[in-house]
């Protein structure tokens, strides 16, 4: 099998190189070729052609795969502006994510000809989540997202000391919820996150001040507990844990607003995902 990854800039061994690694070591027997802005294509005809744009001029081979080179087209890659280098080919485009692969089939290119991978410069990165619910119940994540939580692939749960050992009926059934909960401290358990899923109580306001990803579920009875406790609703927009989220925040109010979130583009190795599909494509 014939492999040929095409430059047509620098800026494309970036994604290249970790395709080229993964496929050295899954594929050994396969012959690469690399060319490109600095060198002469040599050896043609290619059973696949990889290369980073839609606009490439990477010779034709067998399978035409274009991977991108980022996730911001500056209104060309994801427009109607190059419309037709998208749908007048037969290239195969290997897009970051799902809203991608939904704008392209808007443009008109068939479904056979768009896969979601994420981007190979990733690697096998993935992102540490520290969900932190208080344990109140107009201000907890809790009664709104349950266990739905642990649908996250990789995911820390840190509960409120009360939702671990006091006996009102609420705390007890928060914490059945959470069969698999994190024993470290709380400090050690934000330094390790990069993503911290709150609600109202300090660890919202932690996270944002610590430079985390903060997303904050909202509870739709979070008002009235203020307004329970006396305060107007001037008031009640000062309070650091609504003043900071609502400004600096993303505000959600379910776990499919969760998912939708954190799936921007899939985590875990792009390169690994293209070449199971060449594998299927190839054999």
């Amino acid at each position: 099998m014939r492999v040929l990854l095409y430059h047509d800039w620098p800026l494309a061994s970036t994604y290249l190189d970790p395709l080229r690694d993964r496929m050295v070591y899954r594929h050994p027997e396969w012959e690469i070729t690399e060319a490109g802005f600095n060198k002469t294509v040599q050896g043609e005809p290619f059973d696949v052609v990889v290369s980073c744009d839609e606009n490439s001029t990477a010779p034709q081979g067998g399978i035409n795969l274009c991977i991108f080179h980022g996730m911001a087209s500056k209104g060309q890659a994801f427009s109607t502006a190059r419309r037709a280098l998208f749908t007048d080919t037969r290239t195969i485009f290997a897009v970051p994510g799902p809203r991608y692969e939904a704008i392209l089939l808007d443009l008109g290119v068939p479904e056979d000809r768009v896969l979601v991978t994420g981007l190979t410069k990733w690697g096998s990165m993935r992102r540490r989540i520290l969900y932190a619910p208080t344990h109140n119940p107009q201000l907890s994540a809790i009664p709104v997202i349950q266990g739905d939580i642990y649908k996250l692939p990789s995911v820390r749960v840190q509960l409120h000391m009360w939702t671990k050992i006091w006996e009102q009926d609420h705390h007890v059934k928060y914490r059945s919820y959470y069969p698999v909960v994190s024993d470290s401290p709380v400090d050690e358990n934000l330094e390790w996150a990069d993503t911290v899923i709150s609600d109202h109580g300090s660890m919202i306001v932690e996270a944002l001040a610590t430079g985390k990803q903060a997303i904050q579920v909202v509870n739709p009875q979070y008002r009235e507990w203020y307004r329970g406790r006396g305060l107007g609703e001037a008031e009640i927009d000062r309070l650091p844990e609504v003043w900071y989220p609502n400004r600096y925040a993303i505000q959600v109010h379910s776990m499919d607003e969760i998912l939708e979130v954190l799936s921007i583009a899939p985590q875990g190795d792009a390169s690994e995902r293209i070449i199971d599909w060449l594998e299927i494509k190839l054999f």
